[in-house]
């Protein structure tokens, strides 16, 4: 099994961004050196629910740092960017990466976050297929082509000449498919991408396995294809590892509170069936979001709970984790001792 660290810390404010960040640094060049095998960035705006904001530039800065590991974005949200931007600035990490470098593009869904830059939250779909789209084009203009015109809802333009730098990979970066949904799943198998998913149990991390290995096995793809996609496939989890089980949920009881806070405020302008849509949860009962959330997106517990639980998915098809350990304002000091404890108890168990 292989493991990425999932780097999304919540902030309670600008005056603990720039300790936040530090200690994020710190975690991912220990998690590279213990041999994870990917550092993850997330893609948020203006609601303190990741507190670097500009993953592109996050993730150049950290290019330098981490000399194994590859860098998962999880996710780029597609529709928040004009698309010659987002191709240009994929392309700059996958050449600072050297190629190490996978890019979910999603289609997020906070409205504060895209009332922030001008959009519609209700057209996200739409929105996203309309970049992608014209970033497929632009990874395959050639120089000498004719002049790239394009135009989506928010952007339009002509592209005389090419997107600078070139991507370290021909013809773009590698792409992954990020779904929480049995449709998407299938559309990540048909397209040959590996899958980024979470926010679910073992039957259900099995029905998405199931589900996506079928579909990518229809493609007629070759075994190297199909175990490149399988290795890189991942579940999302937040988790918190104590010396006990007790320790462990109770540090996850103050941190749980912020989320559900911050969610509150971003998902402010959703019903309870279109926040369930884009969060897997609805409804604002703070001890209801708390079970849904410990049961479906999180490992939490002692060392060998963490293992057992880790097996439970190891079982059935999940070859790759991505844990979130720093959430909800948690104290560093706590995060931290999670990662200690899954490098030294957790990981030999599963090298």
């Amino acid at each position: 099994m292989f493991f990425t660290l999932y780097i999304n810390p919540q902030t309670p404010g600008p005056e603990m961004d720039g300790a936040i960040m530090d200690a994020a640094v710190e975690d991912a060049i220990k998690a590279d050196r213990a041999g994870f095998r990917g550092i993850a960035l997330t893609h948020h705006h203006f609601s303190n629910y990741n507190t670097y904001g500009n993953s592109f530039m996050f993730g150049a800065y950290l290019a330098s740092q981490i000399k194994q590991a590859w860098l998962l974005l999880q996710v780029a949200v597609a529709p928040l960017m004009n698309p010659l931007e987002l191709v240009e600035n994929a392309n700059l990490l996958d050449q600072l990466w050297r190629g190490r470098f996978i890019m979910g593009a999603g289609s997020g869904g906070s409205p504060l976050e895209f009332e922030g830059l001008g959009r519609d939250p209700a057209q996200r779909g739409t929105l996203t297929a309309e970049v992608m789209q014209v970033a497929d084009r632009a990874w395959n203009h050639k120089p000498g082509d004719l002049p790239l015109e394009y135009r989506t809802t928010h952007d339009s333009g002509v592209m005389r000449g090419r997107i600078m730098p070139g991507p370290y990979r021909n013809p773009r970066p590698l792409l992954a498919r990020p779904s929480l949904s049995e449709p998407g799943w299938v559309d990540a198998g048909r397209s040959r991408l590996p899958l980024f998913f979470g926010r679910m149990g073992p039957e259900g991390a099995a029905r998405a396995m199931e589900v996506y290995d079928e579909a990518l096995r229809q493609t007629g793809c070759s075994v190297e294809e199909i175990e490149f996609c399988k290795d890189w496939t991942t579940m999302q989890k937040t988790v918190a590892i104590s010396d006990d089980d007790a320790s462990a949920h109770a540090s996850i009881d103050e941190p749980l509170g912020n989320l559900h806070r911050l969610g509150q405020a971003a998902f402010a302008a959703y019903g309870g069936e279109q926040r369930k849509a884009v969060t897997g949860m609805s409804g604002d009962d703070p001890e209801s979001f708390r079970r849904a959330f410990v049961e479906g997106a999180t490992i939490v517990g002692s060392p060998q709970t963490f293992i057992d639980k880790l097996k439970q998915y190891e079982d059935v098809g999940v070859r790759h984790v991505a844990l979130h350990i720093n959430f909800g304002f948690m104290r560093p000091e706590v995060s931290s001792r999670t990662l200690d404890l899954f490098i030294d108890k957790v990981m030999p168990k599963f090298s």
